[in-house]
């Protein structure tokens, strides 16, 4: 074991950088091989916003520990689609634990989670993490829910929908976007809404259309040569009719279209209705991530 006073020196900020970026994912490499279980640290999203987006930020969402110029812990902070709710997720390097690192990392994002007032805060754990559960349940977390990660991996595509189209949305659409976030994802609506500047971080929201009116939305993350897909929903009106499954597919056409064929997503794991729509489009299932609620 190491000495307990090996010399710490946190780093606290609003973005990273491209070099730690690097650094964070070959922590990240590293972790996985010794420990093999999932980390939803959601790296590229932030690198992309540290390229587009001012760095007047009035708070910080990364934190770091170093070692002798080594990063030896990293702990982020996200929050998604308009929801006043931060993801907490992050790691130690295998030689560095039990020092107090990941305890350290997160007293100093809990007092960056106070400042900012978030309605709820969430701890992240692969399913299959048993020191991530011990660790989480030290520090007071009550489990809330789980989610699948599910992927496709196939060069088969769909025909063009006859029923529904995309629209792929501009700024217009701002507060239609915000409202349905709140009908599927049961949070108030918060904030304004621009997605031409998320395109611009490689995300793109489409409308759903049936005969020209609005019934539901879908977005689309591009990394190379991978797709995510997030933000699904069909209003409660026209649901059970197919529209679901059909939006589905068109997304899945544009996806082919630009020659790419992995695509994820991640689905509560007790959505069943959800569940069945992906595996019936040739989702699989990867992974569980837990989350529990932090009371601060």
């Amino acid at each position: 074991m190491l000495d307990e006073k090996v010399n710490q020196v946190m780093v606290a900020k609003s973005y990273i950088s491209k070099k730690e970026f690097e650094e964070i994912r070959k922590l990240e490499e590293l972790c996985y091989s010794v420990d093999k279980t999932n980390l939803k640290l959601e790296l590229n999203h932030k690198l992309n916003v540290s390229k587009k987006t001012s760095k007047d930020s009035k708070h910080n969402n990364e934190f770091l520990c170093y070692v002798e110029d080594e990063l030896v812990g990293y702990l982020g902070i996200c929050s998604f689609g308009g929801r006043n709710i931060a993801e907490i997720n992050g790691m130690v390097h295998p030689k560095y634990r039990r020092l107090g690192i990941f305890e350290k990392l997160l007293e100093y994002a809990v007092i960056e989670c106070n400042k900012i007032k978030y309605d709820k805060v969430l701890l992240l754990s692969d399913g299959n993490s048993d020191s991530g559960k011990k660790f989480i349940d030290s520090v007071g977390g009550v489990y809330d829910f789980s989610e699948f990660r599910m992927k496709r991996n196939d060069e088969s595509t769909f025909e063009q929908s006859n029923v529904i189209s995309l629209r792929k949305a501009d700024n217009n659409d701002g507060k239609e976007i915000a409202r349905q976030n709140a009908v599927y994802f049961n949070h108030a609506v918060i904030g304004e809404y621009f997605p031409e500047e998320e395109e611009l971080l490689n995300k793109i929201t489409y409308m759903v259309e049936l005969k020209g009116e609005v019934i539901g939305k879908i977005k689309i993350s591009y990394d190379k040569k991978t797709s995510f897909i997030s933000g699904v929903g069909i209003l409660p009106g026209y649901r059970s009719k197919g529209y679901g499954k059909e939006t589905l597919k068109a997304a899945l056409r544009v996806i082919n279209e630009r020659n790419i064929y992995e695509t994820m997503l991640d689905v509560e794991c007790k959505n069943y209705d959800a569940l069945n729509l992906y595996k019936a489009c040739g989702f699989k299932e990867q992974s569980v991530m837990n989350y529990y609620e932090l009371h601060l």
